[in-house]
């Protein structure tokens, strides 16, 4: 009971403090009078979706290229493999805009209306290589150059690094998610978590693994807006995008893609 009640206040929380922008005339508010989240959360119009969808991929665009990726710029609706954008209620409750997938990374608008995660989608595959040729002495683990990269590759995406220095304790760790070498012997694919209460892969406040003979970048994320400096996206004409062109009746399902 007590675990529910938890629960439940914290939906609650979240529904009342993560949002900004106030709602047009006549668009369903997703978060109800008891403030609790409501059939309007699926609200969305293709208008909406289509600005969504340019406004992440502009994002990713820079993204790629603050960080040198190896992606075929521009980023493009041509190019990319795939895109989930989030329902306008969703997006609206909890300022998570959605995410476009190219052949090599996955670029997360998911925090705050902010660039907050980027992840290989072959990280498996990239990882089994890594280890068929990188499989090395214990002597030669270098945590040293795998925090440099991610705290270089954290910075030139506009995360606070000096806030997550300041706030948090900083662990580096040889990845054991990915890679599973004979005991003795490492792979270089190195996991950096900045977290308040460190206690394993996949918590944390930010992280990021790198492989680093090659400086591959295979994932960083940033959880907590607190730390993210770049501008959230905005859109400055709600109005016009969530015009009614589609009934109340259909607030329940999103606009396919």
């Amino acid at each position: 009971m007590a675990k529910q009640f938890l629960f439940s206040w914290c939906l609650i929380f979240l529904a009342v403090s993560t949002t900004a922008q106030e709602l047009p005339p006549g668009v369903p508010n997703p978060i109800g009078p008891d403030s609790r989240y409501t059939r309007a959360m699926f609200f969305t119009t293709r208008a909406y979706h289509d600005k969504a969808l340019k406004s992440v991929i502009q994002e990713a665009n820079k993204v790629a290229m603050e960080l040198q990726l190896p992606e075929a710029l521009p980023i493009t609706e041509s190019n990319i493999i795939k895109a989930f954008i989030n329902p306008f209620g969703y997006a609206y409750a909890k300022r998570a805009v959605g995410n476009v997938t190219t052949s090599n990374y996955v670029y997360y608008v998911s925090q705050g209306n902010k660039f907050s995660y980027l992840e290989s989608p072959h990280q498996v595959e990239l990882c089994r290589k890594f280890q068929a040729s990188y499989t090395l002495p214990a002597s030669l683990i270098n945590t040293n150059e795998a925090l440099a990269l991610a705290t270089q590759w954290l910075a030139a995406v506009s995360m606070d690094v000096a806030g997550l220095n300041r706030d948090c304790s900083v662990k580096v760790e040889l990845d054991n998610v990915y890679v599973h070498p004979p005991t003795g012997k490492f792979v270089p694919v190195y996991y950096v978590v900045w977290s308040k209460n460190h206690v394993g892969p996949g918590s944390g406040v930010a992280s990021v693994r790198v492989f680093t003979p090659t400086k591959t970048l295979l994932q960083l994320r940033v959880e907590d807006p607190k730390y993210i400096l770049r501008k959230p996206i905005v859109f400055n004409n709600l109005a016009e995008l969530l015009a009614q062109t589609n009934t109340l009746a259909g607030i329940n399902a999103p606009v396919p893609p």
